[in-house]
């Protein structure tokens, strides 16, 4: 279905900062599948990626959505406030929705050149969909170009839980080599499922085939082996990868749900990795003391002050509205000091938003949204008031709290997913209802530019906090007065909540702090393919679509068989608006076909449209 979606311009008051306003505009976009599915089940928005996926010059961005046991749908900016949906994956996991898939990233882990989108199965492992390598195709296939898991890569666990999961994961060279790797924490709930990995590829696959590729383990702990730096007692939950010394390889945090617990494992040399030293004590850091907690959708790495090392930073998820529950740990090196170690004095720096995040912070990125020239690190909350809050450096040293500026960035609202609606001797006098939260979770930040305005936007996924809640519809409940029988009357109905938002994106508003435009989202509801006229015929029919977008397309006719019969249109640009051809009743090679029934098929982008003609003769 299209929409067409407006910009509404919010100013939020800062809460920690009583100096500084930000202002943003707001783009709110809405689920796929279509709004008829909607009121039948959860839609539930948890990821996003970005990037020039298929190397036509236009970003692609991609999300995952729990719906209809999982899908990733991939969107292209076909033109200026245009996005079009030009993949979706088939499903993901049996075991249904609030599963997965949790996150989706880029990458090219088979070093072919040829990009891939690659995410999480919480049943089957880590799926890849490789693009075709044809500029502008948005072609990643319908089968998977390579799937890891305990039966294909040696060391990955099995499942044996049954609720096992990776909520975070990276793909990029960690070791230096040019190459990239797959870097993940996958935690389950028996032991053996908890293992810290890196992964790479041995020759490459390709759209839809994994032809003669292989996976290799360079790395893997399980909590038995690592004793000796604390992370035996708790969860495996992240690998964080920075380049902490500025020197060579990246370094790893891997961080378990041990009272945050964390230590820094470094390559060697080729397949070679060294944990902290444990002889001097420093092989370990628990960044919430006593209290236990996690950064539960892992963390990132930015070099903030420009000093060729990145520091890594790692929000806190507590459940229990603890006073630490806004706390964001930064790890960050000096020049010279070593990173065979890891010291809570020497390398870590604790920037505190507070107790208001009440349930602590989830998501991250970084940019600089206001465009003043000092860098800003963004983190979500599932928190009314505070949705994303931002911590601006304003230079100095980056370990001296007070360089920091915390503040507000992005407010939030409530959603209902109940109403009852009172209606008393003909005049409503009372509507109360159960109004709930959507949580902004893995946002996409890092100087993203969807639009290619000039302006830096954030892409924020949205999720309902209680999750189990079907927030995408409100029940309405109407109780009206009968006089005849003195009662009320109750009927009960389901509408599309009108805020339930699949993502939002935050952009920074125009110099008179005004901006409002439209954004076109379009599926392929929005293509159009009409009834053939005449219907039957003979000898000649004409087929009429529409267009929502310049587009390339194709028009084939098939007989009942599904044998191609003739081609009409062949992967042409065709404008946007209507269009018709004529078929002639003859194939392609000229020769007129029998009576019968046939089928005429528009395809475009990796969708398509059929309908049934009949020519009598």
């Amino acid at each position: 279905m299209r929409k067409l979606l407006t910009i509404l311009f919010l100013t939020f008051t800062v809460v920690l900062s009583s100096t500084s306003q930000n202002k943003v505009t707001k783009t709110r976009f809405y689920n796929f599948p279509p709004t008829d599915a909607v009121l039948s089940g959860l839609i539930s928005v948890r990821a996003a990626a970005y990037g020039d996926i298929d190397g036509d010059g236009k970003p692609e961005f991609a999300f995952t959505n729990y719906y209809d046991q999982g899908h990733v749908h991939v969107f292209n900016l076909a033109a200026k406030d245009t996005f079009v949906l030009v993949w979706s994956s088939p499903k993901v996991d049996s075991q249904g929705g609030f599963s997965s898939p949790r996150n989706v990233r880029i990458g090219d882990l088979d070093n072919d050149g040829k990009k891939e989108i690659i995410f999480e199965s919480a049943n089957n492992g880590i799926f890849i969909y490789e693009w075709d390598g044809v500029v502008g195709s948005h072609n990643f296939g319908t089968k998977l170009s390579q799937l890891i898991n305990s039966t294909n890569c040696t060391g990955y666990p099995k499942n044996v839980s049954g609720t096992p999961y990776t909520e975070y994961f990276e793909v990029t060279d960690v070791d230096g080599d040019s190459k990239q790797e797959l870097i993940l924490a996958f935690r389950g709930a028996q032991t053996t499922e908890n293992k810290y990995m890196i992964i790479r590829a041995i020759g490459d696959w390709s759209t839809g085939d994994p032809g003669f590729s292989a996976l290799s383990m360079i790395y893997v702990a399980a909590r038995p082996d690592l004793a000796k730096w604390g992370l035996s007692d708790g969860s495996a939950n992240s690998m964080i990868t920075g380049n902490l010394d500025g020197q060579g390889a990246k370094e790893i945090i891997l961080q378990n749900w041990n009272r945050k617990n964390v230590t820094i494992l470094r390559s060697t040399g080729t397949d070679k990795w060294s944990l902290a030293d444990t002889l001097n004590e420093k092989q370990n850091v628990y960044l919430l003391g006593p209290v236990d907690g996690v950064g539960y959708f892992g963390g990132f790495s930015y070099d903030v002050n420009k000093d060729g090392r990145d520091e890594i930073y790692i929000p806190t998820s507590i459940s229990d509205a603890s006073d630490l529950s806004g706390q964001v740990h930064m790890i960050s090196y000096s020049s010279g000091q070593s990173v065979n170690e890891i010291d809570s004095a020497a390398n870590v720096t604790v920037l505190d938003f507070g107790k208001f995040t009440q349930n602590g912070l989830y998501g991250f990125g970084y940019g600089d949204i206001d465009d003043n020239g000092k860098p800003n690190l963004y983190f979500t909350s599932p928190k009314i008031g505070a949705s994303i809050v931002t911590a601006e450096f304003q230079g100095g040293s980056i370990k001296d709290t007070a360089s920091w500026k915390l503040s507000v960035l992005y407010g939030g609202d409530t959603t209902a997913f109940s109403l009852t609606i009172k209606d008393s001797l003909g005049k409503v006098d009372t509507i109360s209802g159960v109004y709930e939260y959507y949580f902004p979770a893995k946002i996409f930040a890092q100087k993203t530019d969807i639009d290619n305005d000039g302006k830096e936007d954030i892409i924020v996924p949205y999720q309902p906090w209680k999750y189990k809640e079907k927030t995408d519809s409100i029940r309405i409940t109407k109780l009206t007065w009968n006089n005849i029988v003195s009662k009320f009357d109750t009927t009960s109905f389901k509408v599309l909540n009108p805020k339930r938002h699949s993502f939002v994106v935050l952009e920074k508003s125009s110099t008179t702090g005004i901006e409002a435009r439209d954004i076109t989202f379009i599926t392929p509801d929005d293509y159009k393919l009409e009834q053939n006229y005449p219907n039957p015929f003979n000898p000649s029919t004409k087929i009429a679509f529409t267009l929502p977008v310049n587009n390339k397309i194709s028009l084939k006719v098939y007989d009942i068989l599904g044998k191609e019969v003739r081609m009409l249109i062949n992967g042409e640009d065709y404008v946007k608006g209507s269009h018709s051809v004529t078929w002639d009743g003859k194939n392609n090679f000229g020769a007129s076909v029998a009576s019968g029934t046939y089928i005429y098929k528009l395809s475009f982008n990796t969708f398509e449209k059929s309908m049934k003609m009949m020519l009598l003769k």
